[in-house]
């Protein structure tokens, strides 16, 4: 019999959220917002925590074992999951904070973030289904006609409608300029859809009532690509949506990763023809945020399963004594004081970008909107790149403390390994991030999300104590590296060599602050001797870790003059 998981430890969360210096401003900012009270948001992560331990631990180990398969060309999903999904929903659990007037709870999107974690850590696979349906909503709401709107919002809300998100293509995954799905109107105004679009993640299942793909699309009247909502049945009838295949998967074995063809399908415009690809960012944003989730999630039940084997698996010692717990060797502590640092500062930093996100939404001060908006852009990036290193790299870690034991299906960690390897491929691979970085953040907005996020770490650094002046030392070298890469503008190529050690760097700067903050927010109280002890072990050698990004990042030029001697080597 495989072990579960540790039930999740709500306090750290509650925590976090609570010593949040923006979440004054979020309820000052909005009356329903203002609802999530210190009780509700403990109840709420509470109730998450005992759903996630009853019904999402057993299924994760019936869905990595049984898989999906297609019947009859519909996709079949393990035992179990349909009766899990409709407890899910039926509990509120996929309309945290979505909008009231179609039936959302309308609360901090950081609340549902939290909860993500905590189901994604008993089974990410399951969160699979959610994250697009809560995305589509915003979509819909952004894009949508009154007519859309009213029929879908409520249902997915409600989780008895799903959505997914339909760009990549054979031959265009990230490239999507080369996207040839075609969309055309016919005399009466009425759009149909033919193409090909694959890796779509719950692209097929029997779970919902109805599933709405949003579909990218080339049309005859645009130059750029549309975006458009395609049901996968209409009054019961099929719409011309079939699923090709399966893809036989390293991970998330529940979720139903599949390749779908459209034929003559119905579709409706949303938004403006040739202005998809900028409208779809709606939906990208919430679900790079909650890739970051997923992989705190993750790293989180990874390294409590580390923890707790480390405090009842005995060996080493002297000789003549019993032997002691494994977690009394330096080795180890040292082991897991590192993978509970980062999925502290991980959380924190998710908490503090969701609550900009929202900030960017409803605060009253328009410059201060707009200040979280290009926080928030200069951030997330960072953050969906960091939830898959630090799930992947925590689970690794986990199996390590494990030792073999953790190489065997009898324990977690290693399916969280298999599972977190993805997400540092999906919704944009790492490399991406990077370019994202330099291109947008960086070069085409000049880098005034950068600017701002300098400011607020400087102000926590400066009062961190014994770690300021590495902490500062550190930011300094970001800010250097950021302003080498923008005098190589020129050069693209020689800069895009250096984005993703770039990345790196403002990720690490990105923890830092959060730890700063840590050490600065925490004070003396004793709840948070946790959090202010990670802080410090993270704080301690940043600057050495700096410095050696910033070299990364800044040699790119010598790549384009170096690559060709081993390009054709043996």
């Amino acid at each position: 019999m495989r072990a579960q998981t540790p039930r999740a430890d709500v306090t750290i969360h509650e925590r976090q959220i609570a010593c949040l210096p923006e979440m004054d401003r979020l309820r000052a900012a909005d009356e329903t917002l203002s609802a999530a009270t210190p009780d509700l948001i403990a109840a709420i992560l509470e109730e998450a925590a005992r759903f996630a331990h009853e019904q999402l631990d057993p299924l994760n180990a019936i869905g990595d074992r049984e898989g999906c398969w297609i019947e009859e060309g519909r996709v079949k999903t393990p035992s179990r999951h349909g009766e899990v999904w409709t407890a899910f929903a039926q509990g509120g659990w996929t309309s945290i904070d979505l909008p009231e007037v179609h039936g959302g709870q309308g609360l901090p999107l950081l609340l549902a973030l939290a909860a993500q974690e905590i189901f994604d850590r008993s089974c990410p696979a399951f969160g699979m289904l959610v994250v697009p349906a809560r995305s589509a909503v915003r979509l819909i709401e952004a894009y949508g006609d009154e007519t859309v709107r009213s029929n879908w919002v409520p249902h997915l809300i409600a989780g008895t409608w799903a959505a997914t998100i339909c760009i990549s293509e054979p031959g265009a995954g990230s490239d999507v300029q080369r996207v040839r799905t075609i969309a055309r109107q016919d005399d009466a105004g009425n759009w149909t859809v033919n193409g090909e679009k694959c890796w779509i993640s719950f692209g097929d299942h029997d779970l919902s009532d109805r599933i709405g793909h949003c579909v990218l699309a080339r049309t005859q009247g645009a130059k750029g690509l549309s975006l458009f909502l395609v049901p996968d049945h209409i009054d019961g009838v099929r719409n011309g949506v079939a699923v090709r295949r399966l893809e036989e998967k390293l991970g998330l074995h529940l979720s139903p990763t599949c390749a779908l063809g459209f034929e003559d399908s119905t579709a409706w415009l949303l938004g403006e023809e040739g202005r998809g690809l900028a409208q779809m960012f709606v939906m990208i944003t919430n679900m790079r945020l909650s890739v970051g989730a997923m992989g705190l999630g993750i790293a989180a039940g990874a390294a409590d399963v580390a923890r707790s084997y480390a405090q009842e698996r005995r060996q080493g010692g002297p000789v003549n004594a019993p032997p002691v717990v494994i977690g009394d060797h330096a080795d180890v502590q040292r082991q897991l004081l590192k993978m509970t640092a980062d999925v502290d500062l991980l959380r924190g930093l998710l908490y503090t970008i969701a609550a900009h996100a929202d900030l960017s939404r409803v605060d009253k001060d328009a410059p201060l909107r707009a200040a979280s908006a290009d926080l928030v852009g200069w951030l997330l990036p960072i953050v969906k790149t960091l939830g898959g290193e630090i799930a992947f790299n925590v689970s690794s870690d986990a199996i390590q403390v494990l030792g073999g034991a953790g190489y065997t299906k009898e324990w977690p960690v290693e399916q969280a390994l298999r599972d977190a390897r993805v997400l540092a491929v999906f919704e944009g691979t790492t490399g991406m991030q990077g370019l994202d970085l330099l291109h947008r953040r960086l070069w085409r907005d000049g880098g005034s999300g950068l600017k701002i996020f300098t400011d607020l770490a400087r102000k926590d650094m400066e009062k961190c104590g014994p770690g300021a002046a590495e902490a500062l030392e550190a930011l300094a070298v970001l800010e250097h590296a950021a302003a080498a890469l923008m005098a190589m503008r020129d050069r693209s190529a020689a800069a895009e060599a250096g984005a993703t050690p770039f990345l790196a760097l403002a990720s690490e700067l990105a923890l830092g602050w959060i730890a700063a903050r840590n050490v600065v927010i925490q004070g003396e109280d004793p709840a948070s001797a946790r959090l202010r002890s990670t802080a410090g072990f993270f704080l301690r050698g940043i600057a050495t870790r700096a410095r050696a990004l910033h070299n990364d990042a800044i040699r790119g030029e010598m790549l384009s003059d170096t690559y060709a001697d081993i390009r054709w080597a043996n």
